[in-house]
């Protein structure tokens, strides 16, 4: 992982740290708390900090946060959507739903694929003989 990404997932977690410790009942830093979030609650978040996080910072964490697994397998259909108190605001649709489960099936589709291929490669250099080996006769 190069310094720029290190970066960028150090101010996402500090961003989502952020969140947690200041809206508790709504944002949370254990990934299996996570619970759907109000529509557009962004703009209610960058009222109450004030310019505390660029929204470009916000839109990056948040964007991390919702695309979590745990995140989208609560996001399920009637489910209540959070505001920054933690109370109702608004419920998962149908479509809604549809969208977290399309999503959490290519997150699957591509863990499966890099651990097909990790296992492709380890299996081809164990079965592969060392350059020069001369098979005994």
């Amino acid at each position: 992982m190069n310094e720029a990404n290190k970066l960028r997932n150090t101010t996402v977690a500090a961003v989502i740290a952020l969140l947690a410790e200041t809206f508790p009942k709504c944002f949370s830093v254990y990934q299996g708390r996570r619970r759907p979030l109000k529509l557009k609650i962004h703009l209610d978040i960058q009222a109450a900090l004030d310019g505390a996080i660029t929204p470009a910072e916000l839109h990056k964490a948040l964007g991390i946060y919702c695309s979590n697994p745990a995140y989208l397998s609560h996001t399920r259909t009637g489910a209540w959507r959070l505001d920054l108190d933690g109370k109702a605001a608004g419920v998962v649709t149908a479509d809604e739903e549809a969208h977290a489960e399309a999503t959490l099936a290519g997150i699957r589709a591509k863990k499966e694929a890099r651990t097909a291929a990790a296992k492709a490669a380890t299996q081809a250099v164990i079965l592969q003989p060392p350059s020069g080996y001369r098979w005994p006769t």
